[in-house]
């Protein structure tokens, strides 16, 4: 691809019909470059926006939503935004453009919902705080299902996203195994959770 859809990301796949499949953990755009919008048709993507200190973690998106919209007012993405689970995109130029008032005001009101679930991952017992992360996740590859396979994301991601600590997430999410309320499989590289979506 070329123009202002070039993903320049190695990892982008051409998946037909202008989608775009990315694999888990692979960038899909950083801060500051130049591109358009895309929308994520399948998975979890993670935004981070740039700190004094570096990364941090901005929020996530699901199936359904639009990641870079800043880019039609900027010109640049103001976060970077990597692939949590497998994710497949597709351009959202194309889809705006054919897409009636109420869709495009729909596809763009989705971000208040993302941002009260990321405000909502910090909040609670460090249980709650792993098993909402987890069902957002599962919403993301639901694909219309309702039990769902998730990869269990790195133990540093899933403490930047629920503010707790490497320690903290490594201690619940044993506990939650070992009493049953997470049924955790694979190995420690990669380890996935069943997830129920509702």
């Amino acid at each position: 691809m070329s123009g202002k859809h070039d993903l320049r990301v190695a990892n982008a796949i051409d998946a037909g019909e202008g989608w775009h499949a990315i694999a888990r953990g692979k960038g899909i755009y950083e801060a500051g470059q130049a591109g358009g919008a895309w929308r994520v048709m399948l998975g979890v993507v993670r935004l981070d926006r740039i700190g004094e200190e570096g990364p941090e973690f901005g929020g996530l998106a699901l199936a359904g939503d639009v990641i870079g919209a800043e880019t039609l007012l900027l010109g640049s993405y103001t976060f970077a935004a990597r692939a949590l689970t497998p994710v497949m995109i597709e351009p959202w130029g194309a889809v705006a453009e054919r897409a009636s008032p109420e869709v495009l005001l729909q596809a763009l009101t989705t971000t208040e919902d993302r941002a009260a679930d990321t405000l909502a991952l910090r909040n609670g017992s460090p249980d709650r705080r792993i098993n909402r992360l987890l069902a957002l996740m599962g919403r993301g590859l639901a694909h219309g299902r309702k039990l769902v396979r998730v990869a269990l994301p790195q133990l540093r991601d899933i403490a930047e996203m629920t503010g707790l600590t490497v320690e903290t997430v490594s201690r619940t999410i044993s506990r939650l195994k070992e009493t049953g309320e997470l049924d955790v499989r694979g190995n420690s590289r990669e380890r996935q959770v069943w997830v129920t979506v509702k």
